[in-house]
């Protein structure tokens, strides 16, 4: 079962996900994770597309640390002076704990090049990097799960929703163009 969700559209889509957040790339990880877990109902489903969620992040995450750590010095001769004041006063009142507790908030996407140039630890990175994510991405899995138990009740509905939408249109259209003949009529037109 493990090995049916990591190559499923799912896991493949989660794994994608996390890439691309680690990396700073503005992506919508939670409607991914949430979509994923509507096909795997239970914990050990959302726990899998969770782990890898947070194994691709923490590896995209890993790429922004070390461009961080490698170009400390151009980084910081392109940063103002009164940012690097800024940096440090953050690094200084917040810590290397800032790395594990700011993953689910977006700034936690753009953390890892501050880590790199302060030298954080390799290993410690990895480490509060994953435990920071995977309680985040574990709850969107899961909640993605409790949703897909009610998705025959919404695949049952779309139909009529649609036809509703669509009376609407054609409502509007028409309602439109009679508001416009009027218009026309009035005026002299």
């Amino acid at each position: 079962m493990i090995l049916d969700i990591i190559l499923s559209g799912s896991g493949l889509g989660s794994m994608l996900s996390g890439v691309l957040e680690g990396v700073g790339i503005p992506w919508p990880g939670a409607v991914v994770l949430t979509a994923a877990g509507t096909k795997y109902t239970g914990v050990l489903g959302a726990a899998v597309l969770g782990t890898l969620f947070a194994v691709t992040y923490t590896t995209g995450s890993a790429i922004q640390y070390a461009f961080g750590r490698c170009c400390r010095q151009l980084l910081e001769r392109l940063l103002s002076a009164s940012m690097r004041v800024k940096l440090d006063r953050a690094i200084e009142k917040y810590g290397q704990a800032a790395v594990l507790w700011t993953r689910p908030l977006a700034v936690g996407n753009y953390i890892s090049i501050p880590a790199g140039m302060m030298r954080m630890n390799p290993v410690k990175f990895l480490i509060y990097t994953f435990a920071g994510i995977w309680p985040w991405a574990f709850g969107m899995a899961l909640a993605g799960g409790a949703l897909g138990q009610y998705m025959s009740y919404a695949t049952d509905a779309l139909p009529v929703l649609a036809v509703g939408l669509v009376l609407v249109a054609v409502v509007s259209a028409v309602r439109k163009r009679w508001r416009r003949k009027q218009e026309n009529e009035q005026f002299g037109d």
